[in-house]
This record gives structure tokens, C-alpha cells and sequence, in this order.
């Protein structure tokens, strides 16, 4: 999206078609009172009057839905409220999207002002600012007394579109010097949570255990595709010569693509099982699209050839180099695998006994 606009405002303007020659309609004239520069008050009278009209619409307080459960989400070093409603959306507050991206202002307007600052608004596409314009309301019960509160936030999968145009807007160089850490923070945030996976944290935060597994398989089917891809190489060198040296084997051949077998449980346990906090709800579907077909237990295709470009792919790479920057400060398995859980504490099978057996 970002390219094509990039590309559209290289056109020279003309009288008739403006800057981006594109002809004055009522969706251009929009677009150049959105891409001005706002000063602060017009940014806060904005938010106001945004605010006002929200909480105009709403009627009757007790139709609102309601949490059922809450907690604290952790993304990075920061933590943000998190909600569960009884429709079963999960929600984060507006003013815990301000708190996610590191705002000065935790307030919950200073998110709205900051989305409308020049160049980063114009990374914004006009479905996700319809979301961030219209916060959806619901009731919580604060917990120091039984009356419920107002609340007004987006759900979870809005934050990650907002930290996606953000890293966007800084690759072309949209924002300005002050935005910088937005872009850092966004990074943040998108390696901490995959768009589906984030589904499954807020379950995490706010306590929720009725995992249906069916519900969370179709959840996870957006990471896998029906065909497999023409490709063979996904994971990168790193990642074998890290297992030699953690398993204390010595490495005869490094252009041997042949390694020992238990690397593939090592993989399954600790790349596939964990993706996205999915706890083997990915792993298992991979399974049924690519089953074991050989005698020694191997695969027609790998299971990465069946992660969708859009979602698997991208959550498959990012948890893969996590693992490898554990591996590389790890100087065996045993100590690999408690960085791991440290890291990763929600993986920690029941029961589970630090290292991993040859056999």
C-alpha cells in the first residue's frame, strides 16, 4: 500500500489532478486534511470531539458486553491491560495502546493524537483508521468494588496493524526524528505477538483456560496453506551449527545437508510446538498436511513448505531467530533449555525434566 502511495505522489501535479493526480474528490480532499500538519491543540480537539461523540452513542450502559476476564498483557518490557468479553472478542483499552507503543502521555486520546501526526497517518489505509477512529465500548468490574466501568479499546488484532503501518511509515521514512521509537516499539510488539498468536496471549493474560481446541485450530488454520510451497530451505545455518555445538558434537561434513535425528524432535519441541503460543495446535495440523509416509519416520515435505506467507512464514522466522539468539548465548542444551523457559515459560510441558535425550 505504502509503495503504490509512494509511487502515485512521485506524479508531477497538474490543476486538475492535484498532487497525487488524483482528481479532487471528496475522499482526496480528505486525505489532504489528514496528511496536513496538525498542531497539538488541533490533534486534542480532535480526540475530544472523537470522545464526545462516542460516548453520545452510548444509550443504554448495560447492553454494553461485558469482561469476563482481564489481566496485565506483557509486550516487551511493557505491560497493558487485556480483556476477554463474553462475545468471546479479546480487547486491549485505548489507553493501554498508548501505554503499548511507550507514549509520553498514557492517556487515551494521546494514541489517537499521535496516529494523526503528519506521515504516519498517511501510512494508515482508510479501513484500520475507520477502527482506530470508532473504539469499541464495554463494561468491566474495577476490582475493589461491583460496579462496572466503562471502557473503550480496540481488539487485540488492531494494535499489530498499527505497529504494521508504523514499521511501513519508517522504511519510507515518514516519520520524524521524535517518531523514531514508535518504530522501535512496534518492532517490539509485532516479534512478541504474531496477528493470530495474539489471540492466544491475551488468553494467557487474563486467565482464560477453556481452551477449546476446535476454536483454536481454526484460529490457527490462517498459518498454514493447502498446498505446499516450491522451496526447501527456510531455516538458516545458524540453526544446525548451533545444535552441534549445544549437543557438544563435532560437525565432520558443514556442507552436509544430513544431521542426527533427534535435531528433528529438537525442532518439533522447540521451533513448531511453541509457534504463536499455539501449544501444538500448529504443529498438529502440519502433521495431518504432511504425515509421515516413509518407513524412518520422514516426511514427503518439510513442515515449513505448508506455513502461509501472510502469517506462518513471518511468526515461523521470528520465533526461529529468538531461539537461535538463546541458542548462541547457551553454551549446552541444559542451559539452552532454561533460557528457553525463561523465555518462553507458557511452553513448559507438565512434568517436564531439563534436557533432551539422544535416544
Amino acid at each position: 500500500m505504502l509503495a503504490a502511495l509512494k509511487q502515485a505522489c512521485d506524479i508531477q501535479p497538474s490543476s486538475k489532478h492535484g498532487a497525487c493526480g488524483m482528481s479532487d474528490t471528496p475522499q482526496k480532499k480528505g486525505g489532504d486534511a489528514r496528511a496536513r500538519k496538525l498542531s497539538p491543540e488541533e490533534r486534542r480537539e480532535i480526540a475530544k470531539r472523537a470522545a464526545e461523540a462516542r460516548w453520545q452513542k452510548i444509550g443504554d450502559p448495560e447492553s454494553l458486553p461485558t469482561a469476563t476476564h482481564q489481566g496485565l498483557l506483557h509486550l516487551g518490557d511493557v505491560a497493558v491491560e487485556a480483556y476477554r468479553l463474553r462475545d468471546g472478542r479479546r480487547m486491549i483499552s485505548k489507553a493501554a495502546m498508548a501505554r503499548a507503543l511507550n507514549l509520553k502521555s498514557e492517556g487515551g486520546n494521546a494514541f489517537l493524537r499521535s496516529m494523526t501526526r503528519k506521515g504516519l497517518r498517511t501510512a494508515i489505509d482508510d479501513d484500520l483508521w475507520v477502527k482506530i477512529e470508532n473504539p469499541q465500548n464495554f463494561k468491566r468490574l474495577p476490582p475493589d468494588s461491583g460496579t462496572s466501568v466503562i471502557v473503550d479499546g480496540y481488539e487485540g488484532t488492531v494494535l499489530i496493524d498499527v505497529c504494521i503501518a508504523i514499521t511501513e511509515a519508517a522504511k519510507y521514512g515518514l516519520l520524524t526524528q521524535s517518531q523514531h521509537f514508535l518504530a522501535i516499539q512496534s518492532e517490539i510488539i509485532i516479534r512478541s505477538a504474531a496477528k493470530v498468536g495474539i489471540t492466544a496471549l491475551i488468553d494467557e493474560a487474563v486467565g482464560f483456560t477453556d481452551r477449546a481446541k476446535d476454536e483454536y485450530r481454526r484460529l490457527f488454520q490462517q498459518f498454514i496453506r493447502e498446498e505446499f510451497a516450491q522451496w526447501e530451505k527456510e531455516f538458516p545455518d545458524k540453526f544446525p551449527d548451533m545444535l552441534y555445538r549445544l549437543y557438544g558434537i563435532r560437525r565432520f561434513n558443514p556442507e552436509s545437508t544430513r544431521h542426527p535425528r533427534f535435531f528433528s524432535r529438537f525442532t518439533r519441541k522447540y521451533i513448531y510446538a511453541p509457534l504463536a503460543n499455539s501449544r501444538g495446535a500448529i504443529l498438529e495440523i502440519l502433521d495431518e498436511k504432511n504425515p509421515v509416509v516413509y518407513a524412518n519416520g520422514g516426511r514427503r515435505f518439510k513442515l515449513f513448505q505448508f506455513l502461509s506467507d501472510e502469517i506462518g512464514l513471518p511468526a515461523l522466522r521470528a520465533h526461529l531467530w529468538q531461539v537461535i539468539g538463546i541458542g548462541s548465548a547457551s553454551t549446552n542444551i541444559r542451559q539452552f533449555e532454561r533460557g528457553f523457559y525463561r523465555a518462553f515459560p507458557e511452553a513448559v510441558p507438565i512434568g517436564h525434566q531439563f534436557g533432551l535425550d539422544l535416544e
